[in-house]
């Protein structure tokens, strides 16, 4: 799988002092790389996996945490979520042109619907803990801005208090793009317009990295300094996307620009499996399907006028089992996959689940929530798998995380136990 990041700022990563000394014994390790080890022993200790196996002479008093009939899984990782940050500042009004009557030169630096760049997801954070990520055993997050057509950098974050210093751990991700986050009222007011306004503020901002003055007003200029990283091609982009056009337009739209990209949300990702592949494109597929439709008839209590075709139900579930068994198809590719829960975290295991009914691998759905995710954002020297000298990030299940009876029962952030299982809840 390719490494997507180009030259990310990566916090370094510093014991928590909340960390606990723990060991979890008689436990099933699902490492994440599709490796299963039964009755093992793992030791945590300074914010870190001390080791996963045999235990001898450990010096100390740690907790002691009983993993018999258990699982213990990494961390999962939420691969793209806008959710925990403070909406971007409304830009000011005064001075602002009347651009449903004129079309002034910078139409977008004073009329800038849509244009959030500079506004990065890591200055807006806004949580100190997220409960329904840890329900669903979430410990690491990768969170972009959700406003906007050109959005600002997102950030991969642990689900940890603002005043742990391993809560951020990718400063500098992606910057988010979106053709829906810009219409509206006046200037643009369509799809169109948002692509062309998209477009020329890419342009100006490529301009202004090569050191051209492209006259924009000083108000406005750090719109596009703050792109520079982008369109010079030195870090990539994250289109939230979900059509087949739409993915077929980020692609030339990248290409314009010379900056790698993924995909978000991806729902008819594998209409595009060979623009996919040639690419090495990830997509960070949205895990918000829905319950799966009837297609029994109306009950004989519904007037007749009201009652929904039978040939409508049916198509209706031939387009959801299509969507859900998608995914099969963009793994057996080698489209770097993985998961993201989009705008909520409460059903997000419950969907998994749905997949791996409908054909999916319970092992490569593992991966998609640990290794691909920690591989497409650097982060695999630090997260993704249960191995000695990985970030403590870990998630202890009554079973199978594949069992609609599973339910977590434990849940550390470098080290800091989030859900203990000694006293049976969250912090």
């Amino acid at each position: 799988m390719r490494l997507f990041p180009v030259l990310f700022c990566i916090a370094p990563v510093v014991a928590c002092s909340q960390s606990v000394t723990t060991l979890i014994s008689d436990v099933t390790v699902k490492i994440g790389d599709g490796r299963t080890l039964e009755h093992q022993t793992v030791l945590i200790a300074d914010g870190k996996i001390l080791s996963v196996g045999n235990v001898l002479d450990f010096q100390g008093n740690p907790v002691r945490v009983s993993g018999t009939g258990k699982v213990l899984y990494p961390g999962f990782i939420d691969a793209y979520s806008t959710r925990l940050q403070k909406s971007a500042p409304e830009p000011k009004q005064e001075g602002r042109p009347d651009t449903n009557t004129s079309a002034p030169p910078f139409m977008w630096a004073g009329n800038r619907k849509g244009i959030y760049s500079d506004f990065s997801t890591a200055s807006l954070l806004d949580f100190e803990k997220d409960s329904s990520s840890f329900e669903n055993g979430i410990t690491t997050a990768f969170l972009a801005p959700g406003k906007g057509s050109i959005r600002g950098a997102g950030a991969v974050v642990n689900l940890l208090p603002s005043t742990v210093k391993e809560r951020v751990l990718v400063s500098e991700g992606p910057f988010g793009l979106s053709y829906r986050g810009g219409a509206g009222e006046g200037y643009p007011s369509n799809i169109l317009g948002v692509i062309a306004l998209m477009r020329q503020v890419l342009a100006d901002a490529k301009s202004t990295a090569e050191g051209i003055d492209v006259g924009s007003p000083k108000d406005n200029l750090k719109a596009l300094t703050d792109l520079a990283p982008l369109v010079t091609g030195k870090r990539g982009g994250v289109f939230e996307v979900n059509l087949d056009r739409e993915i077929e337009r980020s692609s030339r739209l990248a290409a314009e620009f010379g900056f790698p990209y993924m995909i978000a949300g991806g729902r008819d990702a594998y209409k595009t499996i060979s623009l996919l592949t040639k690419s090495k494109t990830p997509v960070l597929l949205m895990v918000d399907y829905n319950d799966e439709p009837s297609v029994n008839p109306d009950k004989d209590s519904v007037a007749p006028a009201d009652r929904t075709p039978v040939e409508y139900k049916q198509e209706r579930w031939a387009r959801w089992k299509e969507q859900i068994s998608a995914p099969v198809q963009l793994f057996q590719s080698g489209v770097p996959v993985a998961f993201s829960s989009g705008t909520s975290t409460g059903d997000f295991l419950k969907n998994v689940r749905v997949l791996i009914k409908n054909g999916l691998p319970a092992n490569d759905a593992l991966k998609a929530m640990t290794i691909n995710a920690a591989k497409i954002f650097g982060l695999d020297s630090q997260l993704g798998t249960v191995e000695v000298g990985k970030m403590a990030n870990l998630v202890l299940m009554s079973g199978p995380m594949e069992n609609e009876s599973s339910k977590v029962e434990g849940l550390w952030i470098a080290g800091t136990p989030i859900v203990d299982p000694t006293k049976g809840g969250a912090k």
